[in-house]
This record gives C-alpha cells, structure tokens and sequence, in this order.
C-alpha cells in the first residue's frame, strides 16, 4: 500500500514540477520572489560484478529514483520530497525502500522561522514495513551569503514504527514514541557549476515500555556538478546510525549513489 502511494506521487511530481533544480536543504528558501513552482526528477542506477573471486560470480544492481516539489507563496513554503530505492544481489530477494516528506515553512524569510512535517516509509531491507511521524519547530538562520547559507532547526516529532519480528514470523512489533528532531543544514556553492549541500538531523526520545532512551543520528549529502543548464551529475551519500534498534539489526546503514539529473 504505502509502496503504491509513493509511486503515486513520482507521477504526480512528473506532470507537475517546475524548471529549476531542488538541492537536499528540505526547504532552505530565501528568495525575495514567490508564486511560482520549482521541482526536479532524478534517477540513479549501478549495476556491477565486483565478486571477490571467480568462482563467486555476484552481481548486484540498484535503481534509486528521487522527485522533488516545492512551492513558494509569498509568506511561506510548501516542499514535497519522494524517494525509492530498488536493489538485488544474485541469489537474493528483491529490496525496497522509500518515503514521502512533506514540509510547510512558515514565514521563510524571517531569521526564525516556523515548521510543521509529516512523512510515511517503508523499509523492506531492515525489516520496516511503516514508518509515520509528524511534527514541527522552530527554524533558525545562522548564516546566509551569496556562497553558503546555514540553518538550524529544533523541534519535536510523534513516531510510530512497525517492525517485523525476527524470532516470531507473523508478528509485528509496533513503537510509538515522543522524540526530539534537530538538524543544522548548510548549502554552499563552490563556483558556478559545484555546489554541495548537507543536512545531519538527530532523533531522540524515552521508550517508557522499554525503559531505555533511543536515539537516531542520519543524513544526506550532495555534490552537484553542472554538466549544461539542464543536465547536472550528482554524487550522494546517506547514512543513518541507531544506538539502540527495536530489533536486532545493523546499527549503521549508508548508501553512496552517483547519477544524472534532468531539470526541466
């Protein structure tokens, strides 16, 4: 179902974005003009037979395909973010991940400035068939040049996570908790045609049924080379890290993806 709604919304971003490349900031926007859409479809796909022998003969292959959406109103922002991942190795199950982030910036040029979230994911890898969260804060402006702009945020989150047990097939773990979700995000431009944009966020809160606090350290990063006005070649990395996971899973997980991005 929730694999459905994302793939819903790829189409929809497909028909409708604007003309002008979105970077990782989540909604870093500070431009004095407003009314109008921007909006960028990207895919990313690696396929290699890297085996550590002959005899080991593995190929894996991996298709990641992200679709962003904003819209700048005269007061406020409104950002859609999509992603989906598909990866197999030979010999193994066919994985997917994905989710859908939706952010409003209230008040976007002030130098504090106010946000409400919500996002929906799955996981198949790690055993995550929900993820849903929603809520908001506070954004600050620390920085903002022609070259680099830099901002912080804080703010508080529900959670609710669906895990599948791995001891008991059939079961569903199920956690909702109260978390702390902070970032600082920072965008710089190297020249012209490099830029490199950043986002770290930490999430944090008590597990009273547990009686353990658990926190959450992830990120995106970006390096963007404009290749033409439309065609750009981007080199991401995302990584996340949980001290305490609900089960018995790899702590830390990241991903390093280079593609080609269409801006239209």
């Amino acid at each position: 179902m929730i694999k459905n709604v994302l793939i819903l919304m790829f189409v929809f971003i497909g028909f409708h974005a604007g003309g002008q490349i979105l970077k990782v900031d989540k909604g870093s926007i500070d431009a004095d003009s407003s009314g109008y859409f921007m909006g960028n479809i990207n895919f990313n796909f690696n396929l290699n037979n890297r085996s550590a022998t002959a005899e080991k003969d593995i190929t894996f292959t991996g298709l990641e395909a992200n679709a962003d959406l904003l819209y700048i109103a005269e007061k406020h922002a409104y950002i859609l973010i999509n992603k989906l991942n598909y990866f197999k190795s030979t010999g193994g199950p066919l994985i997917s991940t994905g989710y859908a982030h939706l952010r409003v910036n209230f008040l976007r040029k002030k130098l504090i400035s106010y946000e409400l979230f919500s996002q929906i994911q799955y996981d198949d890898g790690r055993m995550m068939p929900l993820r849903f969260l929603q809520g908001g804060g506070l954004k600050f402006r620390i920085s903002s040049t022609e070259k680099s702009k830099v901002y912080f945020g804080i703010g508080a989150m529900y959670e609710e996570e669906h895990w599948k047990s791995i001891t008991d097939e059939g079961v569903i773990i199920e956690k909702e908790l109260w978390k702390t979700s902070d970032y600082i995000n920072g965008k710089f431009d190297f020249n012209d045609h490099v830029s490199f944009d950043v986002i770290l966020y930490y999430q944090g809160g008590y597990d009273n049924e547990s009686e353990v606090f658990r926190n959450r350290l992830s990120g995106d990063a970006v390096l963007n080379v404009q290749l033409t006005d439309k065609l750009s070649f981007l080199t991401s990395f995302s990584a996340q890290y949980e001290d305490k996971p609900i089960i018995p899973i790899n702590n830390f997980v990241y991903s390093l993806t280079n593609g080609l991005k269409w801006s239209f």
